[in-house]
């Protein structure tokens, strides 16, 4: 038998091994396009509206931008959605009429909750901006340089439903392209379900795209 010793010993190895490598591929990763390739993200061309801040590691983005109570109402919503969905499916294949009904209902809270965001929430216009959105991170020209590695507060307003996002990134690369910069972004810490609305977001995106309306 292995004695106790030798099995903490290859474990210890084994786990120094493992976030070794994760960390060189982790510091391979130095644009959108190698995260997105690297982690298999769904990723989408889109105009948001977002705002950035340089911030400390000991600081939190939330204490960077001035919140009304409504900005993440939307996203609120959405994030309850997303939990929500396969009790959702599992009442709708017992009782369709309840289950749409509840589908119903869920439509009506959307619409009430964009009402109460559009009439308190003022979207800069020059926040407006294309970029190239994945579920873990973004890149987008700008007429500001960042340091690779730094730190960021976003403030980050996806269209049409003005779902309002405050999430933290960082810097991966910042190259000049012509005129501006090109600044590549990996979200830290991102939640689940924030991945899980922003690839909602994506695929309805896409999907638009592939149909347009006639």
């Amino acid at each position: 038998m292995y004695s106790a010793s030798l099995v903490f010993f290859c474990f210890n190895e084994y786990t120094r091994t493992y976030y070794l490598k994760k960390k060189a591929m982790t510091d391979q990763i130095e644009t959108f396009d190698d995260l997105v390739n690297r982690r298999q993200y769904f990723r989408v061309v889109d105009n948001v509206s977002i705002e950035i801040a340089k911030i400390d590691e000991q600081h939190l983005a939330a204490e960077q931008f001035e919140l009304l109570p409504e900005f993440g109402l939307i996203s609120e919503f959405q994030l309850l959605d997303v939990e929500s969905k396969h009790l959702l499916r599992a009442l709708t294949d017992k009782d369709k009429n309840l289950g749409q009904f509840l589908k119903i209902m869920n439509k009506k809270l959307d619409a009430l909750a964009r009402v109460i965001s559009l009439n308190h929430q003022v979207i800069p216009r020059e926040s407006i901006v294309e970029v190239n959105l994945s579920e873990g991170g973004l890149s987008l020209p700008t007429q500001q340089y960042f340091e690779k590695g730094n730190k960021l507060a976003l403030k980050l307003v996806l269209f049409p439903n003005y779902s309002g996002l405050l999430l933290e990134g960082r810097v991966l690369s910042c190259s000049k392209t012509e005129n501006h910069f090109t600044l590549h972004i990996e979200f830290l810490d991102i939640s689940e379900p924030h991945q899980q609305l922003i690839a909602r977001h994506i695929m309805r995106i896409q999907s638009q795209q592939m149909h347009p309306a006639t």
